[in-house]
């Protein structure tokens, strides 16, 4: 997402990320990737579980992109890779356009 971030923003899309982390332990991790976007605290998984998200041992179980129109989910990615993410939602944004 970090590589797409501006090609997105463009778009008008909201990216964040999200972790069971701390919030100072985020901050280390936005630093030190240097993450153009926010990063949500989500410790007991509260938001990820209403989102679909399972979150087991502590932690969500995978990465996963969530695309939202209107207040609506209208994609998503259960199988994120981080290397491909930001492309992975720029096609689906098209393909969401088209219909």
């Amino acid at each position: 997402m970090r590589d797409a971030f501006e090609e997105l923003a463009g778009k008008k899309v909201t990216v964040f990320g999200m972790s069971t982390d701390k919030p100072e332990t985020q901050k280390k991790f936005k630093d030190k990737n240097k993450l153009p976007y926010d990063l949500i605290s989500d410790p007991g998984g509260k938001i990820a579980k209403k989102l679909g998200i399972s979150v087991r041992g502590g932690m969500f179980t995978a990465r996963r992109a969530l695309l939202f129109k209107g207040g609506k989910l209208v994609w998503r990615d259960d199988k994120g890779a981080t290397s491909t993410q930001g492309a992975d939602v720029l096609k689906a944004i098209a393909a969401v356009k088209e219909k």
